[in-house]
C-alpha cells in the first residue's frame, strides 16, 4: 500500500514537472524548432503521467516507457 502511494506521488510530481515545460515551449517555438519539438513530447508525456497516477497498475507500460526513455536520454546526454 505504501509503495503504491509513493508511486502515485512520484507520478504526480514528474507529471507536473513535465507539464510545467509548457511555458518554455511557448518561448522557444519560433527560435529553436528542435527544442520546441522535444519539449512538446515531454509536455504530452507529463499530461499522460498525471492521468496514469489514478491507477498506476493499469498504466505500467506508460510508466516503464517514461522511466526507460528518460534513462536512455540521460545516458545519451552524458
Amino acid at each position: 500500500m505504501r509503495r503504491e502511494r509513493a508511486l502515485k506521488v512520484v507520478l504526480v510530481l514528474v507529471g507536473l514537472l513535465f507539464s510545467a515545460l509548457v511555458y518554455p515551449l511557448m518561448m522557444f517555438v519560433r527560435q529553436e524548432p528542435a527544442l520546441a519539438m522535444m519539449l512538446s513530447v515531454y509536455v504530452t508525456l507529463g499530461i499522460f503521467l498525471l492521468l496514469a497516477a489514478r491507477d498506476p497498475s493499469a498504466n505500467r507500460s506508460l510508466i516503464a516507457f517514461t522511466a526507460w526513455s528518460s534513462f536512455a536520454h540521460a545516458v545519451l546526454m552524458a
